[in-house]
């Protein structure tokens, strides 16, 4: 999954990828800097993620994003449709949030947790 980490502007958090507000991490003045969201797990771990190696970054962005599938899955076995096309608008706001949701919560978790990224 390849994401810009560094833009010029808040965007995307460089964890979770919600939106990004003023707060950031760059090792010192005039540096790029990883933007973030207001979370409190997102804003401790910017450090970490600004110095990680962009392979290990993102074998956990493809971890967490599988599971963020998994649970996008089961919120359509829960509702008993599986094609996307047939979903009310509710039911696609739903999915999308489940996707992004569980894909922020496993990103701070895997990385939390320092777990192996394979």
């Amino acid at each position: 999954m390849t994401i810009a980490r560094f833009d010029p502007e808040p965007v995307c958090c460089g964890v979770c990828k919600r939106l990004a507000v003023g707060i950031g991490y760059a090792p010192k003045q005039g540096k790029p800097v990883l933007w973030l969201c207001t979370d409190a797990t997102c804003i401790s771990l910017g450090e970490s993620v600004f110095k990680m190696a962009p392979k290990t970054l993102s074998a956990h962005e493809l971890f967490a994003l599988d599971e963020a599938g998994e649970a996008a899955g089961a919120y359509l076995e829960s509702i008993g449709k599986f094609d996307l096309t047939q979903l009310s608008q509710a039911e696609w706001s739903q999915f999308l949030k489940t996707v992004l949701n569980t894909y922020g919560e496993r990103m701070r978790a895997r990385l939390l947790s320092h777990t192996a990224p394979f």
